[in-house]
C-alpha cells in the first residue's frame, strides 16, 4: 500500500516525558505522572516518543533534558521541584541550556502572598528563595479563571521544556493548565484509534496480521495485538491507529474482513453512553426479548415520574440479576436525568461474603457512578435501618425474578412490603425474565459481571454455601461459565439450603 493512497500525513507535535526522582528509581514511589500526561498528549494528537527516569543528579537532568529538547517538539518533567537540597531541576534544566539560576522576583511574591497567612518562621527565607530560584531565561505560565485546574502559582517553561511538579494532584493541574497554550486548539488532529476483539489466540493469528500492518506502514499506521487472560469475551485484542480516519477505517475493514469468523462483540465501556447503545443493540433483538427489554425499561421509567429521584434506591447486591438492573437503570437515569446524576443504592452486608464479589461491587459502582450505603444484619434489619437513614425513600428496585426463591412471595412486578417489614414499594422490572434472558442481556451489551459466574458458579450466597454447579463440570475438572448453562431449572444447583425464606420476603 503507497503512502500517496491516502491524503497527507498529518504533521504532528512530538514530545518526550523525563520523570525525576531517586524515589521512583528506588521503587519506593510509583509514577503515574507518566501514564497521566501520555494518556493526555496521546488524546490532543500529540505523538509521545519517550520516557526517561532519571536520578536526582544535575548531571544527567541536564544530560536528558539537551537531548529531549533537540529531539521532541515538547518536554515535560515531572518531580524534583521544591525547597530541599534533593530538587535539582531546575539546576539540571539551566545547566543543559548553559543558563544560571535567577530569583524570579514574581515567583517569590506569590509565595509571599501565600505564607503572609501564616506565621513565616525566621528560617524559611533561604528554602523560598530556593523554591523561586529558576532559569535566567524562563518564563512563567499562569493559569486564569477559564483554564481548567488553574492554580495560584504558575508553571516554569525554559525553550521548549515545562517543569511540572512531582506530587501527582499537582502535575495534573500543572499540565491543565499549560496544555492549551503548549497544545493549540487549532494545532490538534486526534488520531484514529479504534479495536477490534478476537476469540482467538494471537500466536495463531500473526502471519495474516503482519501481512495486513505490512501492507499500511508506509502510511503511519499502528497496529497493536494484546493477549487477554481471563477474559470470557475474547482473547486477542487489536488496536489501530492511525493519521486520518479514511486511513484508520480501511485498515480496520481489512483487518475484520481477514479476522471474520474470530471477531467478537465486545464494548469496554459499556456505561458510557448507554441510551444510543441500547438502541442499536435492541435492533439486533427478536421481537420477544426486545418486548421484555422495553417493558423493563418502560417500568423503571415509569418509577422514576412517579417518585422523586430522592424517593427511589436500587437494592444491589452485585449478582447477576441486579448487575443488569443497574445497567438498565442507568440508561434509563441518563436519558432523563443526564451521565452525571448519581444512583442511590443500598446494599446488606453478607458476613460471609466472596471477596471477588465485594471488589466486583465496588469497581462496578464507581464506573456505573452509584452512591453506595452498606447496611448490616439481616435484610429486615438492613431495611429498617434504610429507613432510618434514608427516611425519603419510598421506592425499591429491586433484581428479583419469579424464580427466585423470595420472588414466590410476590404476585406481581411492582407490590408493597408486607406490613409487618419497614414500608417500601417494591419494584422488579426483570420479575418475569428467565436465567437465560438474563445473560442475553448481560453479555450483549457487554455488561461487566462477577468473575466468579466465569468459573461455573450460577447464583451466589454466603460463600461458605455456594458452590460451582455441577451441571457445568468439564471432563478437566474445570467449570464452563454460567452463560453456557442450558436448563434454566438447574441455576441454583450449586447453593445449599437458603436462609430461612422469611427473611427474604422483600
Amino acid at each position: 500500500m503507497s503512502s500517496n493512497s491516502f491524503e497527507a500525513t498529518v504533521k504532528r507535535k512530538t514530545a518526550g516525558i523525563i520523570v525525576i526522582g531517586d524515589e521512583i528509581l528506588k521503587g519506593s514511589t510509583a509514577d503515574t505522572n507518566s501514564n497521566f500526561l501520555c494518556r493526555r498528549l496521546h488524546n490532543r494528537g500529540v505523538c509521545v516518543k519517550k520516557i526517561s527516569v532519571v536520578a536526582d543528579e544535575v548531571s544527567e537532568i541536564a544530560r536528558e533534558i539537551a537531548e529531549f529538547s533537540k529531539a521532541y517538539d515538547i518536554v515535560l518533567s515531572t518531580g524534583g521541584i521544591g525547597p530541599t537540597h534533593d530538587d535539582k531541576s531546575y539546576e539540571g534544566i539551566a545547566a543543559a541550556f548553559n543558563d544560571t539560576l535567577l530569583l524570579n522576583s514574581e515567583l517569590k511574591a506569590v509565595f509571599d502572598d501565600v505564607l503572609a497567612k501564616y506565621k513565616q518562621r525566621p528560617d524559611a527565607e533561604e528554602s523560598i528563595s530556593k523554591f523561586c530560584s529558576i532559569p535566567s531565561t524562563a518564563t512563567l505560565i499562569w493559569g486564569d479563571d477559564k483554564t481548567k485546574g488553574a492554580r495560584k502559582f504558575p508553571c516554569v517553561k525554559t525553550r521548549n521544556v515545562i517543569a511540572l511538579p512531582g506530587v501527582p494532584s499537582f502535575c495534573q493541574q500543572g499540565f491543565d493548565q499549560v496544555e492549551n497554550i503548549i497544545i493549540p486548539s487549532d494545532d490538534t488532529t486526534p488520531f484514529f484509534s479504534k479495536n477490534l476483539y478476537l476469540g482467538k489466540n494471537e500466536i495463531h493469528i500473526q502471519h495474516s496480521l503482519g501481512e495486513v500492518a505490512k501492507r499500511y506502514v508506509e502510511d503511519g499506521v499502528t497496529i497493536g495485538s494484546y493477549p487477554v487472560v481471563g477474559n470470557s469475551y475474547f482473547k486477542t485484542k487489536l488496536t489501530v491507529e492511525a493519521p486520518t480516519d479514511n486511513c484508520g477505517n480501511a485498515v480496520f475493514d481489512e483487518l475484520s474482513e481477514v479476522f471474520q469468523s474470530f471477531v467478537k462483540n465486545f464494548d469496554e465501556v459499556p456505561w458510557v453512553n448507554t441510551v444510543e447503545k441500547m438502541k442499536e443493540f435492541k435492533k439486533t433483538l427478536e421481537p420477544g426479548f426486545a418486548k421484555k427489554l422495553d417493558d423493563a425499561e418502560n417500568l423503571i421509567g415509569e418509577i422514576l415520574k412517579k417518585f422523586s429521584y430522592d424517593e427511589i434506591a436500587l437494592s444491589f447486591n452485585g449478582g447477576k440479576d441486579c448487575t443488569l438492573l443497574l445497567h438498565l437503570v442507568r440508561t434509563k437515569v441518563d436519558e432523563i436525568y443526564g451521565s452525571e446524576t448519581r444512583i442511590k443504592a443500598f446494599h446488606i452486608l453478607c458476613e460471609d461474603e466472596f471477596s471477588e464479589l465485594r471488589h466486583f461491587l465496588l469497581d462496578v459502582c464507581w464506573k456505573y457512578n452509584v452512591q453506595l450505603r452498606e447496611l448490616g444484619g439481616s435484610l429486615k434489619a438492613g431495611l429498617t435501618e434504610l429507613k432510618e437513614v434514608e427516611p425519603k425513600v419510598k421506592a425499591v428496585l429491586m433484581g428479583s425474578r419469579a424464580s427466585d426463591p423470595k420472588g414466590k412471595y410476590m404476585s406481581s412486578k411492582c407490590q408493597w412490603t408486607d406490613k409487618d417489614w419497614p414500608q417500601f414499594y417494591r419494584v422488579c422490572p426483570l420479575f418475569d425474565w428467565s436465567y437465560s434472558e438474563v445473560w442475553k442481556g448481560l453479555r450483549g451489551l457487554c455488561i461487566p459481571y462477577c468473575i466468579l459466574y466465569d468459573r461455573g458458579y450460577t447464583s451466589l450466597g454466603d460463600r461458605s454455601k455456594t458452590k460451582p454447579n455441577p451441571a457445568l463440570l468439564m471432563g478437566d475438572g474445570g467449570y464452563k461459565p454460567a452463560y453456557c448453562l442450558e436448563q434454566d431449572y438447574l441455576e441454583r444447583c450449586g447453593r445449599d439450603e437458603e436462609e430461612p425464606l422469611a427473611q427474604n420476603k422483600l
